[in-house]
C-alpha cells in the first residue's frame, strides 16, 4: 500500500498522519477544519473537507472522537463513495459498537479491520507504540507497511470485536492503576518520603508482582468455570488481612483510600463467598 486516506486530524490523528507520512505513504486528510492538515499539506499529503469531496484511495482509516461521529462520516459518505474499499477504524469504541460499524462497513461493501491503539499519541511512529487489531486479515495484510509506520501491529484474529475486549480490559487496569498510584504517593508524601524514589522501586517489584498475577489469572480462568483449587501459597484470606493492614497504615497518617477500600470490600466478599482459602483470583465469581 503506498496511498491511505485519514479522517480526524486531532491530536492522535495527527499523530498517525505524521508516523504515515514518515513511513513513505502518500495520505489523504479528511477533516472539517483545514488548518488542522495545512502543516501536512505543506509536506506533500492532500486536503479535503470530507469523504465524498476526497480523492479516492483503496483504504479509509478513521480516527475519531467516539463511535457516533465515525457512523456518521460513514453514512454520510455512502455505499457508493465507500464501495470496494479497505476500512481501518481506530476510534475508540465498545465491542457493541464495533459490532455496529463492522454491519455498516459490510452493508456498504467494505473490509473491515477494527485497530485500537494502546499508547499515547507522543507515541506513534515510535518502537514504544502498539495497536491491536482484528476484523479482516485481508486488510491486515494488504496494509501491513501502513501499519507498521504506525507502531508495533498485533493481529488478534477475525472476530472483529477482540482488539475491542482488549482495549477495554487493559484499560481498566491501566486506570485502576493510576488510581491506586494517586493514593501510594499520597503516603510518601504524608511521610515526607521521596516519591522519586518509591516510584524507581514500584517499576523494579510490580512487574515481579504482576507476572504472578497474570500467570494466576490464566491458569485458572482459562476456561472459566467459577471454581478454583486451594492456594498453595497466598490464600485470598491471607491477601485480605495485608490489604486491612496496608489501609490502616495509609489511614493512621491521614490518607484518604476509595480505591484500597474497594479491593478490601472486594476481598471480604470473596471470602464470604466461600473462597478464603483460594488464590486471590477467585474474586472474579464476585464480578461476573
Amino acid at each position: 500500500m503506498n496511498k491511505i486516506t485519514v479522517v480526524g486530524c486531532g491530536v492522535m490523528g495527527s499523530s498517525i498522519i505524521n508516523a504515515l507520512m514518515n513511513g513513505g505513504l502518500e495520505v489523504v486528510i479528511v477533516d472539517l477544519n483545514p488548518a488542522a492538515a495545512e502543516r501536512f499539506v505543506q509536506r506533500g499529503a492532500k486536503y479535503a473537507p470530507s469523504l465524498q469531496e476526497a480523492e479516492r484511495t483503496d483504504c479509509v482509516l478513521l480516527n475519531l472522537p467516539n463511535h457516533k461521529i465515525a457512523s456518521s462520516v460513514m453514512k454520510a459518505a455512502g455505499k457508493e463513495c465507500l464501495k470496494g474499499r479497505m476500512l481501518i477504524n481506530t476510534t475508540t469504541s465498545s465491542p457493541d459498537e464495533v459490532k455496529e460499524m463492522d454491519a455498516l462497513a459490510r452493508e456498504f461493501g467494505m473490509k473491515h479491520l477494527d485497530a485500537k491503539i494502546e499508547n499515547y499519541p507522543g507515541d506513534i511512529g515510535t518502537k514504544t507504540a502498539y495497536l491491536v487489531y482484528s476484523g479482516s486479515k485481508d486488510v491486515f495484510d494488504a496494509a501491513k507497511n501502513a501499519l507498521d509506520a504506525i507502531g508495533t501491529a498485533v493481529y488478534l484474529g477475525e472476530d472483529v470485536i477482540g482488539a475491542s475486549i482488549v482495549d477495554i480490559a487493559v484499560l481498566d487496569v491501566h486506570f485502576g492503576a493510576i488510581a491506586t498510584l494517586a493514593e501510594s504517593v499520597a503516603y510518601c508524601i504524608k511521610y515526607n518520603y521521596s516519591v522519586k524514589t518509591f516510584i524507581e522501586q514500584a517499576q523494579h517489584i510490580l512487574p515481579i508482582m504482576l507476572g504472578g498475577n497474570y500467570r494466576a489469572y490464566a491458569a485458572e480462568c482459562e476456561p472459566y468455570t467459577g471454581k478454583f483449587e486451594d492456594a498453595s501459597e497466598c490464600t485470598l484470606r491471607i491477601e485480605a488481612i495485608a490489604m486491612k493492614t496496608i489501609l490502616d497504615s495509609m489511614n493512621a497518617v491521614g490518607v484518604k483510600t476509595p480505591c484500597g477500600d474497594s479491593i478490601l470490600d472486594l476481598f471480604n466478599k470473596g471470602i464470604e463467598s466461600g473462597n478464603g482459602a483460594k488464590n486471590v483470583v477467585a474474586i472474579v465469581n464476585e464480578l461476573v
